[in-house]
């Protein structure tokens, strides 16, 4: 047994349990338990600006098979709720575990917030730490994340973060996993909400997953319902190039082009909340998948995905995105963008951004995923649609 901080244990955890992808958002005891792992893991860490997208990078990573983590307060929490919660409705292929670290005396937070009711009530697993067996409690975090397959809350008391503990470390938590691609535990849809839920229901009862009965999958387009047809008709000339493009994972927004998910183009792996595709898709760069794309209409970019691409510079990491500018909400009722917002966003990215001037033009965008395909360097494929 040796005793250390309790930063310094649950760094040792993440490192005995084989954690690659550990993202943070800083605050008191997240900052110390994030360069007690980097000391351990001997890696340099990068810092997150914002909590959905740092919980949506380690979801992106655990479903494609490596066990994540994200550190982060209580507060962060709320900010990562909509992550979290459409990260219920998959099913990752290793341990998701999400650090929150508790300040109740309000000294190092706007103010005091117990976070277990809301974690409770969304039906996440959760773990309460106990100071004098932290490490295993990690351990137990990541059991617990794989047996359920869910990802799992582990509660930590911020304030003791210095105090000493005991524990042992142990060379046997590592795993392997891998991926397999499907739809049904990947995609978060409306057309397989019903299902998704039942999943989930089942998941948190201990009950027998195979026993849910799976809906036929839509043929795009034909068998989709009306809305959902009229929002994803326009992309059809693009996918019918896009399908036959090589790549190994692509990501989506839950919006009108995820629809492309589906049969017969099965042209997107990945799906959660709407600007969800580009914090995804780094998860799966960071899980080991080089050949990622990640896929977003301009509404779910502005309000959400621009914050992943912050992510993607400053992780050097040679993403491929694609933008469908609509000027328009398509999938929420065709609410108009100003047209001048999406490129004020993009002013800093100018070198990266390649444009598909017709969309109906199978030439053009062939040459134009393929340019960027075989660069080295990050590429923004704006896919411009008339007003």
């Amino acid at each position: 047994m040796i005793n250390q901080p309790i930063h310094k244990a649950l760094g040792q955890a993440l490192n005995d349990n084989g954690v690659e992808v550990v993202t943070f958002v800083p605050g008191y005891g997240v900052s110390e338990t994030f360069v007690s792992y980097n000391e351990i893991a001997g890696r340099i860490g990068k810092i997150s600006y914002h909590e959905e997208v740092a919980y949506t990078i380690a979801h992106g990573a655990a479903i494609t098979g490596k066990r994540a983590a994200i550190l982060c307060k209580a507060h962060g929490v709320m900010k990562a709720a909509n992550s979290i919660t459409d990260s219920l409705y998959t099913t990752p292929a290793a341990g998701l575990v999400l650090f929150v670290f508790e300040d109740h005396t309000g000294k190092h937070s706007d103010n005091i917030l117990d976070i277990h009711p809301f974690l409770k009530s969304i039906k996440i697993p959760v773990v309460k730490t106990d100071k004098t067996k932290i490490y295993d409690d990690v351990n137990a975090a990541y059991q617990l994340s794989e047996k359920t397959k869910l990802p799992t809350a582990l509660l930590i008391d911020a304030m003791s973060i210095n105090e000493s503990t005991a524990f042992q470390p142990r060379p046997d938590l590592k795993k392997n996993f891998s991926y397999k691609r499907n739809i049904y535990f990947h995609v978060v849809h409306p057309l397989l909400a019903e299902f998704q839920y039942k999943v989930l229901t089942t998941k948190t009862e201990g009950g027998n997953l195979e026993a849910v009965s799976r809906p036929d999958l839509p043929v795009v387009p034909d068998s989709l319902t009306p809305k959902v047809k009229a929002g994803a008709s326009k992309y059809l000339s693009f996918f019918e190039v896009f399908k036959n493009l090589k790549r190994d994972i692509t990501t989506g927004d839950t919006g009108s082009s995820s629809a492309f998910a589906f049969p017969p183009y099965n042209a997107i792996d990945i799906v959660t909340y709407m600007g969800s595709s580009i914090p995804l898709a780094l998860g799966a760069y960071l899980g080991g998948f080089k050949n990622v794309w990640a896929l977003t209409g301009d509404f779910a970019f502005i309000s959400a995905g621009h914050l992943g691409l912050i992510e993607a510079v400053q992780r050097n990491i040679p993403l491929k995105i694609v933008i469908f500018y609509n000027r328009r909400a398509s999938a929420t009722g065709g609410q108009l963008i100003n047209k001048n917002i999406l490129f004020r966003i993009l002013a800093g990215y100018e070198k990266f951004i390649i444009q598909i001037s017709n969309p109906e033009d199978l030439f053009e965008i062939d040459n134009v995923l393929n340019e960027a395909a075989s660069s080295d360097e990050m590429k923004i494929i704006i896919v411009n649609y008339p007003e």
